[in-house]
């Protein structure tokens, strides 16, 4: 690979430099691809194996190559607790918002002190709902508006 190791110590952290070749390689798989939706990645191995990888994982990496294409990615593992401000901005609401979803008990928190702490899965589950309910609620007002539109 032509990305440059910027470092590697013990630590479980890896920084990879995406050059301007990598961009370019990037570019030329997404555009070969063109406006066909990329579903699933596979490695293939020194032996002549290919291994499919999950749903998921295709899914990261896919959004990984086309932030190459810009320069601009960076991946990292969530912690599994979140600060109040963290699970905020994932939510994309104000703190005090998120600290009335976590009274009404509508997202589950422990103190810890005088500390909120939320877990990662209990966060991105309430955003998808959020997001489901968005939807719906989208395409009622979109069953309205074709039942009211009489031509």
């Amino acid at each position: 690979m032509n990305a440059t190791l910027l470092e590697r110590s013990g630590a479980p952290t890896e920084k990879v430099l995406i050059d301007e070749q990598v961009q370019e390689e990037a570019r030329e798989v997404v555009a070969r691809a063109h406006d066909r939706k990329l579903i699933s990645l596979a490695l293939e191995l020194e032996d002549g194996e290919s291994i499919s990888l999950p749903p998921e994982l295709s899914r990261a990496l896919i959004f990984a190559i086309k932030g190459m294409t810009q320069g601009n990615v960076s991946m990292r593992a969530m912690p599994e607790e979140l600060t109040t401000s963290t699970a905020a901005g994932i939510l994309g609401v104000s703190r005090p918002t998120l600290m009335k979803l976590i009274g009404s008990g509508e997202l589950p928190a422990t103190k810890v002190g005088s500390h909120h702490r939320l877990r990662i899965n209990d966060v991105l589950a309430l955003k998808e709902h959020r997001e489901q309910g968005r939807r719906a609620a989208f395409d009622t007002l979109r069953q309205i508006e074709m039942d009211l539109d009489v031509d």
